[in-house]
């Protein structure tokens, strides 16, 4: 495939990252926890029981990375790591319910941003790129297979 503007298409998709997420701003939430940890203990509010191998793949994250942000989540309160019964070299990682109400805070203040974001966005506009990013979301995890 080569496909020069499908290339730039691609690489457009890469700006979108920090466009939603580099100018995201959740300064002033207590406890103050980094973007890595912030996502994370989303993934784990937004996926109850999500195990540590989910939660490596899904926030691209090597498992010793990862170990070491869950550690940070846990020492600060907000997460829990519980064995699993059927396979005890499996855990899972729960937030707590400090975990919960910070991860609902998180989340407000990123609707917020979002909205601010898609308002430059005509309502056409704004279907179409929904339309786009679903599909993306619904197609991505077969090409990482």
């Amino acid at each position: 495939m080569h496909d020069v503007n499908l290339f730039l298409a691609i690489t457009k998709i890469f700006s979108l990252k920090n466009a939603l997420f580099g100018s995201f701003d959740s300064r002033g939430l207590e406890p103050a926890i980094n973007k890595t940890q912030e996502r994370v203990l989303m993934m784990t509010w937004r996926h109850e029981g999500a195990t540590m191998q989910f939660l490596s793949r899904e926030a691209g994250l090597e498992k010793g990375s990862l170990t070491s942000v869950v550690d940070s989540l846990e020492a600060l309160g907000l997460a829990v790591r519980i064995r699993q019964e059927d396979d005890r070299r499996s855990f899972v990682v729960q937030p707590t319910q400090a975990g919960r109400e910070l991860a609902r805070q998180i989340d407000v203040l990123f609707q917020a941003h979002l909205d601010a974001l898609f308002d430059k966005l005509g309502p056409e506009e704004r279907e179409r790129f929904t339309d786009a990013i679903r599909t993306l979301a619904r197609d991505i995890p077969r090409l990482c297979d």
